[in-house]
């Protein structure tokens, strides 16, 4: 039967804890501690990354549900999102606070959907092709639309997003794009 890193990290702690309180002196708590981090850092290796697509499907079910809150957890403190439409369309948005007010403006539209189609990645970084769904898009007399997204990736968190090209070879995209273009927001 083989041992597992958590039993392994606790014998060798147990061990070392035992030589320390036998040689009692003032700097055993240095030692004990400057021991643990060193076991542990040798078992525990490097820092896991988190699966970067799961994240950013956490993203879109966190705004689909409305979850503001759980969709900021996801974003770094210095997060950017630099996209075609919402509050960050004038200029990025940059940090949380920022990026917040737009999270709760696209959650106020209740008709607005997001299916990812594809995603590719390399690294940190995510592509997405994605179909959106909303009263706006049917306002245009088309069903949905074909988005492109890309995000970079900073450990588990998201730092940046930039987001929406249009899949303009998409004949519901191009109708759409048509008649946005004529129909320019007044927000």
């Amino acid at each position: 039967m083989r041992a597992q890193p958590g039993q392994i990290v606790e014998t060798v702690l147990h061990k070392i804890e035992r030589r320390i309180m036998l040689k009692v002196s003032p700097g055993a708590v240095v030692k004990r501690l400057a021991a643990s981090l060193i076991i542990a850092v040798a078992v525990g290796g490097t820092v896991a990354q988190a699966d970067p697509v799961a994240v950013q499907q956490q993203l879109f079910d966190a705004l689909a549900r409305g979850d503001v809150g759980e969709a900021m957890a996801l974003l770094t403190d210095d997060a950017v999102i630099d996209s075609e439409s919402g509050l960050c369309a004038g200029s990025p948005c940059v940090g949380k606070a920022a990026i917040r007010k737009d999270f709760e403006r696209y959650v106020a539209d209740k008709s607005r959907r997001i299916t990812p189609l594809n995603t590719y990645v390399s690294g940190n970084v995510l592509v997405t092709r994605f179909e959106a769904r909303s009263d706006t898009i049917q306002k245009a007399g088309v069903d949905r639309i074909i988005l492109w997204g890309i995000r970079e990736m900073r450990g588990d968190k998201i730092a940046s997003s930039r987001c929406c090209m249009p899949e303009r070879t998409d004949p519901q995209t191009a109708r759409f794009l048509a008649w946005d273009y004529a129909h320019p927001s007044t927000k």
